[in-house]
This record gives C-alpha cells, sequence and structure tokens, in this order.
C-alpha cells in the first residue's frame, strides 16, 4: 500500500477515535439495511476479543459491520456503513513466512470479502504501526458469521504471532489451531518447474521449492538430487515427461507426506508433459527454454 494513502488511513482513523463517527450498528442502519438484527451470534473455535472480553459467541449487533478491501496478508481496510475507513491489522496474526503463502493468505481474504463484514475492536484504544499508519487490532467476521483469522489458520495461511490487545486470551488456542493445520498442510509451493527432457540424461527432472520435498508423477516417485538452478530442490524421474501423457498428476510432499499446495490445491496438473512448465506469478504457465 502507498505511504500516501497509508496516511490517509491513518488520518481517517484518528478523527473516528476522536469524534465517535464510527458506531457500533444496532440493526437500523441508515441505508435501510436491518439484516444485522437477525444475524445469530458467531461462535468459533478461539473466541473473539471484543472490547478486551473474550466472548464465544460474540454478538455481531455489538461490531462494526460494512466493507472490507484487502490489503495485505494480515491487513484490511475496514469502511463503515456509517464513517470514515478504518485499518484494520487481524489480532494475533503476523505476516506468512514467505510469498506464496503471503499471496495465498490474500486470496483466502478476498474470498471473504466478497461479503458484508463485521469488525470487532480487540479493544477501544488498542491500535499497532503499519509503515507509517496506525490500524486498529480486532478480529473481522463475514456476515455469515465466518472468522477471517480462524479462517486463514485453520487454512495453512495464517502465522500466529502476539501482539498485545490482550492476545494472550486466544494466542494458546490459536496455536492450537496452527499446528494442528500443520498436520495437513505442509506449506505452498514457492518455485516449480517441470523439465521434460533435463540435460544430464535425457528424463524428466522435476526443480522445486521448498526443499527435501518428496516428488510424485502419476503415482511414481522421484529421486531426490538435493537443490540446483537456484531451487531447493531436484527430483528425477525414470522417463521422459511426453512419457507420462497428459493432463499429468504432480504431487509434492514432506517427508511424512504432508502435501504442499499450489493455489490451495494438493495436486498439480500438468496439461501436456512433453511440454516445460514453470511457476510463474502464482499459477502454472509455459515456460519455454531460452
Amino acid at each position: 500500500m502507498k505511504a500516501q494513502t497509508l496516511r490517509a488511513l491513518s488520518l481517517a482513523l484518528a478523527l473516528t477515535l476522536a469524534t465517535g463517527c464510527v458506531k457500533q450498528d444496532d440493526g437500523s442502519s441508515s441505508d435501510g439495511d436491518s439484516s444485522q438484527a437477525t444475524l445469530k451470534p458467531f461462535h468459533t473455535d478461539c473466541g473473539t476479543v471484543n472490547n478486551s472480553s473474550l466472548d464465544n459467541p460474540v454478538d455481531p449487533k455489538g461490531g462494526i459491520k460494512g466493507k472490507v478491501t484487502v490489503s495485505g496478508a494480515n491487513l484490511l481496510i475496514m469502511k463503515p456503513t456509517t464513517g470514515g475507513p478504518i485499518l484494520v491489522k487481524l489480532h494475533a496474526l503476523g505476516v506468512p513466512s514467505n510469498q506464496a503463502l503471503e499471496d495465498g493468505a490474500k486470496r483466502i481474504l478476498g474470498e471473504l470479502a466478497k461479503e458484508d463484514a463485521i469488525f470487532f475492536p480487540a479493544s477501544k484504544t488498542c491500535t499497532t504501526t503499519i509503515s507509517t499508519s496506525t490500524a486498529m487490532v480486532g478480529q473481522i467476521f463475514t456476515a455469515s458469521g465466518k472468522s477471517y483469522s480462524e479462517t486463514l489458520i485453520n487454512q495453512g495461511y495464517g502465522r500466529v504471532e502476539g501482539d498485545g490487545c490482550d492476545a494472550t486470551q486466544i494466542y494458546e488456542c490459536y496455536n492450537a489451531l496452527q499446528e494442528q493445520a500443520a498436520q495437513n498442510f505442509a506449506g505452498e509451493v514457492e518455485a516449480f518447474l517441470w523439465k521434460p527432457i533435463s540435460d544430464s540424461n535425457g528424463k524428466l527432472a522435476i526443480h522445486s521449492t521448498p526443499g527435501e520435498t518428496v516428488v510424485i508423477v502419476n503415482g511414481e516417485t522421484g529421486q531426490d538430487f538435493s537443490g540446483g538452478n537456484g531451487y531447493a530442490n531436484l527430483t528425477r524421474f525414470s522417463k521422459p515427461g511426453c512419457s507420462y501423457g497428459k493432463n499429468v498428476t504432480v504431487k509434492l510432499t514432506n517427508s511424512k507426506g504432508v502435501p504442499y499446495r499450489m493455489n490451495g490445491k494438493t495436486t498439480i496438473t500438468i496439461p501436456d508433459g512433453c511440454q516445460r512448465y514453470c511457476l510463474k506469478n502464482g499459477a502454472l504457465a509455459l515456460c519455454p527454454k531460452n
């Protein structure tokens, strides 16, 4: 986000806190939308820190209703039904450890943001500094009751991090969710190259990152040759890529068999085993040799 935009949000937040122009929606907003009045309480695994109190369930009528746009892997801009925009940092969540996970987190948040949102500040006074701007800390839900934070953690895209604001009330529970997610998802594929004809022996070679990854092609487990060509992992196979045909299924796992994902999927489909493919801007693309 540009510094100018962040400064504008900081000013809007300061005015909001000073004047109280952002109000808790009572279900009778000026646009005639009374849907919030009929919402049931939101129950989650870990609860919601709401004005310094851990609530589970939390009453949606006590939150701030509006629309959100995604600004980062743990950062959103809340546009309330009444009042100016609020920069929101998700409570007790840090930025994921690599760009692939960040992109995955933003993709998940973008899907959630298609619904109306309800924001619960962790407290009225707790804020944090993001770049040169001030963000409020709290939790956001979809109008249907999905927690942004717990969705990220459960799908392996959230990184739990203490940030004050009474985070101790949910930190241990978030950590438990994070550990459970790690049993289902090893992480995101950061880099990938399908070489149907390797330079050394004319057979299929797959370069990938992260390292120490088990690579399986149409059920055949390749042989690990460590890193190479700027990738953390090099895996060789018994035949040229053409021999595996079309719509080839590739699966990457860690040593325990837990799968890595690409764009949320645990398998990669190679349209034509004879062609070179690589990961470009988070998507599989033809990658002809220069």
